[in-house]
Parts: structure tokens; sequence; C-alpha cells
């Protein structure tokens, strides 16, 4: 017994010692977040994020248990008795099976943990790169964007590759030194000279691994809310175990296609106050096209969010051409993203369908394929329709969805020459503009041609000198996206010069906002308020440089547009019209496992792992007259998600 406990209590220290320096690195790693902690709250990081700590170690510690008792279960001779009338006194056994029994554990060990360790050291560096970019944790959402060769290529660019390298070997390193002692100084002499009190030992080393699992004996298994303990959230998320908060972000999203993980109340009480948002008491509009049937390009420009656009409270000078369309045009000024990744954006505004927390509607193509879109109306009216995206289209099933949904021509990187595929991502916004001019050129009008860029996304490499110096991720992103404004500029002085410009309203809008370039929290409302605006020679002149103060989302792109084409939206029933003056003023977005509301009366962010609003700070939900709506639409949006 005394030797199966100090295998135990060491096996802790390897793996908890582990984790704890992975904190420690990640506290290094984003230092300007750390340097605005309390010591409390650095200290309370190591522990109150111990508990998943022993949970991860109890998981990592069941294969060897399950290695050891297929020994026990099918050696061939587990004993030798002198004879069977021998008990109660002591028998002898085979001391040369004891010693291949301790070599076999050994071997096992040294070869397992240098792999485990790998894993986790793999695991952990992807989360430094996920958080430093998504300010959230690794999973699942994240392991199925970086598993794809492209993403992963593409984000380890602005990334010190280097770095999560030399934490990887680190890891390995470990693993081999911790198997070395462990295999020569314990578990060899645990297993080794084998009594029958080893079975149960194994089993009463099983029941606390069982225990360390899911946290004690209480109703509730061990969830990651064991590690929120502060006000301020990177301290929470540092806390937390990144290997075992990605192995239960898998082990979980399989129960997102059949449970609710967002039920607040009654569904009855839910569809309720959903349904009173979308009651409008007047079913007219603003008309703001000239002509019946304009050309309708939309462009969803990558990672714009309202702190690059001046006339949104943004950075002056960041986006000068964006700021000229505007005083041409007309801007939504209160309008944001439903989701916080590009499938989530392009699914928002083609189909009218708000974005999910932890999950996206468009990776299950069975659901997908049930969602109206603005390209299928649009055809019934006659239109002529193309999608421009100079990157893989095979991206988080994107290809699937604009297919199925009625795209008579894609245009992909690969319509590109190989020479002009030089960005991480494919081509570079400025190519991509030059060759979008000459496919509109081609196209049949009416047409509908729907422009995704891609260059302001990470890593934010751009083929001219950055107008910004620095190479921190913030600078990085605002020279990007200062080049693609510059490249978009370009692009409306050619399309100004085609004969199709004057018979042509653009719609602009942001795939979603970012927490650059002043480096702020994914659930704060400001890294999800986007510009839109609606521009071109098909505008009202009397429209140019005015502005709508409605707030709405992306969603509502779908209903506006069609009701201005005087094509019927009542498919979209999650979306409003934003140029009707009776639509209820109010946005939705989501993040990760959370969602925000923003409303004339007030706006809050909710944050459904830690039970509590993480917008504003150290307030209660009781103050707030929208959370009981706000909770309403993700319980019947997550209802509706899992009946497509």
């Amino acid at each position: 017994m005394k030797r199966w406990l100090s295998l135990a209590i060491n096996w802790l220290a390897v793996l908890v010692l582990l984790f704890i320096l992975e904190k420690g690195i990640f506290l290094l790693y984003f230092f300007h977040k750390t340097s605005q902690l309390s010591i409390a709250d650095i200290i309370g990081v190591f522990t109150h994020g111990l508990w998943l700590d022993i949970s991860l170690t109890s998981y990592l510690i069941t294969i060897p248990l399950v290695f050891f008792l297929i020994q026990l279960l099918f050696e061939k001779r587990i004993m030798s008795l002198n004879s069977l009338g021998s008990f109660p006194h002591e028998p002898k056994f085979s001391e040369r099976e004891d010693t291949r029994r301790g070599k076999m554990m050994s071997l096992f060990f040294k070869i397992y943990l240098p792999i485990i360790f790998f894993i986790i050291g793999l695991l952990f560096v992807g989360d430094l790169g996920i958080y430093e970019n998504w300010s959230t944790k690794l999973n699942v959402r994240a392991i199925q964007n970086i598993l794809n060769p492209k993403e992963m290529m593409a984000s380890a660019g602005a990334s010190p590759v280097w770095l999560y390298i030399l934490i990887i070997i680190a890891h390995v390193i470990y693993g081999w030194f911790a198997a070395k002692f462990l295999s020569n100084k314990k578990f060899a002499t645990a297993v080794g000279g084998i009594r029958w009190l080893n079975i149960p030992y194994f089993f009463l080393m099983s029941g606390f691994a069982f225990l360390g699992i899911r946290g004690g004996w209480q109703v509730a298994p061990m969830n990651e809310s064991s590690a929120y303990f502060s006000q301020n959230a990177f301290a929470n998320h540092a806390a937390i175990n990144t290997t075992w908060y990605a192995i239960q972000s898998i082990i979980n999203i399989k129960k997102y296609d059949t449970h609710n993980p967002y039920k607040f109340m009654s569904d009855e009480k839910a569809k309720e106050l959903v349904a009173d948002l979308y009651k409008s008491k007047i079913d007219s509009s603003l008309k703001i096209f000239k002509t019946e049937k304009p050309n309708v390009v939309f462009i969803q420009i990558e990672s714009y969010g309202a702190d690059v656009v001046k006339e949104l409270a943004g950075i002056e000078g960041l986006t000068p051409n964006l700021s000229k369309i505007i005083s041409e045009g007309l801007l939504f000024e209160n309008i944001y993203a439903s989701g916080f990744r590009t499938d989530q954006g392009l699914v928002s505004m083609l189909s009218g369908f708000p974005a999910q927390p932890n999950v996206s509607i468009i990776w299950n193509t069975e659901k997908q394929e049930k969602l109206p879109t603005i390209t299928q109306k649009i055809k019934q009216k006659g239109y002529n329709t193309q999608l421009i995206y100079a990157g893989d289209i095979l991206f988080s099933n994107m290809k699937a969805f604009v297919v199925h949904n009625g795209f008579e021509k894609i245009i992909t990187e690969n319509d590109f020459a190989i020479s002009d595929r030089t960005s991480k991502w494919g081509v570079y916004d400025g190519v991509m503009f030059q060759h979008a001019i000459k496919e509109i050129n081609e196209i049949k009008q009416p047409f509908f041609t729907y422009i995704i860029t891609l260059t302001s996304h990470e890593p934010y490499d751009i083929p001219s000198q950055p107008k910004f110096p620095g190479e921190d991720a913030a600078e990085k992103f605002k020279s990007a996206c200062y080049y693609t404004d510059e490249t978009l500029g370009e692009f409306f002085t050619e399309a100004k010069k085609q004969l199709w410009y004057a018979n042509t309203i653009f719609i602009l809008c942001a795939d979603h906002g970012h927490r650059y370039p002043f480096n702020r929290e994914a659930y704060m409302p400001a890294v999800h308020h986007i510009p839109l605006i609606m521009v071109g020679g098909a505008l009202n002149d009397s429209l140019a440089g005015k502005r709508i103060l409605s707030i709405g989302s992306q969603t509502d792109i779908a209903s506006t547009l069609l009701h201005q084409l005087e094509i019927n939206s009542e498919d979209f029933i999650w979306s409003s019209d934003l140029l009707n003056p009776s639509t209820k003023n109010f946005a939705y977005y989501s993040f990760d496992d959370g969602f925000g509301w923003v409303s004339r009366y007030d706006t809050i962010a909710y944050s459904n792992t830690f039970k509590c609003l993480s917008w504003p700070y150290n307030s209660t939900d009781s103050l707030h007259s929208s959370i009981d709506t706000a909770k309403a639409y993700l319980q019947t949006l997550f209802n509706a998600y899992l009946k497509y």
C-alpha cells in the first residue's frame, strides 16, 4: 500500500508541477495583461486552477491503470502458490514474473508520458496563439480551425513559431525525465513484487482517479467554473487548465446536436419574449434605391470593427478611403456582428441567421442546407450570382454553403495565377479587387456579386511597406487594415469608371469585429460593433453622408435588402428591416459560451460558463431590464438550431 501511495503522490506532483509551469508561462506570455492583475489575482491563478489540474492528472493516470489491469488479467501466471491451503499464510510469487511486469510498466511509461506531454505541449501553444487572437481558451471550434492546414499555417505566421517549438520540445523532455523518474523509482517497485493485495489497491487507485476527474462526491461534476474567482476575465482564463478545457470541449460538443445548454426559462415564455421583438406596427420602409432592380455588390470585409473607422469613434486616418465611401453613402451607425468568426458572419449576412456560441451551423451541412439565403431569393428575381473569395473555399465548410445556396459562379484562389497566391491565406486583397472588376464586367446585369476580403486576417502580412511601425500584433493589424482600405479605395475608383456603376448598390459590412487595435476582451460590446454602409450609383443622392441610428445586427441586412428589392423576406424570421421606422432596436452577439445584448435601455454581456454578467463589471442581472429578453433570445435561437 505504501508503494502505491508513493506512486500516486509522485504522479500527482509530476503532472501538477507541469501545469503550474504552464500557468507561469501563460502569465509571462501575456505580461501586458498580467501586469494589470493584483498580487491576489496572480496567486489565485495558481490556487483556483489547482482542481482542474488534479482532474486532468486523474484523467491521465487512467490509461496506465488500465494497462496494469490488463497485465493482471491476462498474465499466464499471476502468482504461484505453494499449496491451495497456504492461506492465511503469505504465498510465494514468481520473481521472474514480478520483474517482467515492472519492466513492462517502466517501458510503458517511457513511451506513454513523452507522447502525452507532446500532445499537452501542442495544445498549450495552440492555446497561446488562439488566446492572443480570440481572447478565448482553446476549444473544439479553435481546434477544428487550426487543424485546417491553411488556417494553421496562416495563423502561425502571426505567432513566435520558434518559441512555440521550444515549448513543445520542453514538454517532451520533461515527459521523458518524468517517465524515467516514475518508472525507475516508483512504478517498478509498486508493481514488481506483486501481491494479491495489488488488485484491491488497483480499484482503490481507480476510485481516487474517478473522484479526481469529477472533483469529489458532489452532485455536479467538475467544470471550468471551479477555476473562476476574479472579476478579471484574463485571470480566470489563466487559471483554467488548457488541456482539460480542450478535452471537455471535445467531449461536450456532441451535446450541442441534441441538447440546448442555454435553457433559462420555459420555451413558451422565451418564444413570447422573442416574438415581441419582431413585431412591426407598419409594413413600410424608407426607399433608398433609385431603381427597382439595381445590381448588388456585397463586400464582406475581414475583421473591420468600429475601432478602425473614424466615423464610428475609431482611430482617425486608419481607413481614409472607407471614410470617403461613408461620406458618399448611407452609414448604419449601430450595427453589431452576430458572431466572431468569418463563417458565422457569412451565414448571418446571407441567411439572416444569428451565430451560436461554441458551434456554427455552417459546420453541419444537413442543417445549413435548410437555411434561406439572399442568393436563393434574388435569383428568383432574375439576378445572376457570383462569389469572389481569393482563399480556400473549403475552409469551415464554406463551399457546401455557397454552392447549395445558389452562387452560379464561384471564384477562389485556384482561379488566380500561382504567382498571385503569395498571401498566407491565398491572394492579397489588391490583386483580388483587380480581378473582381474583370469578373463583374463579364457578368450579365442585373447581378449579385459577393466579395470576401482576407488580408486583414491574422497573421496580418501585407505586400507593401507597413503604415504603422512595430512588430506587435496590434500594430500589424492596423497596417493590414490600412492596406485593405487602400485596395478598397482603388476598387471604387475603378468601379466608378464602369458603365454598370450607375445602376449598382454596394453593401459593405465586416464579417466580425476584432479585439485589436485596443486589445479588448472578446465579450466587450465594442469588439462586436461594426460598420454597415450602402453606397453607389443606385443610391438616392439625397442620402449621401446620411446616417441611420437604429440598433441592429448583421442578420438584419437580409430583410432590409430584400424589402428594398420588393422581394418577400418572410423566411428570414431572425431578420428585421433596419429602414422600417417601427422595427425594434436591439442587437444580439455571441462569444465563447456567452452572449451580448445591445438595446436603447442597456448593454450587457453574459457568461454562461460563470452564470453572471461579464459586462458591465460588478453588476447583477437584476439591475438590467434586458437580461430576460436576451436569455430568451439565445434559448429560442438554439432551439431553432437544434430543429434544423
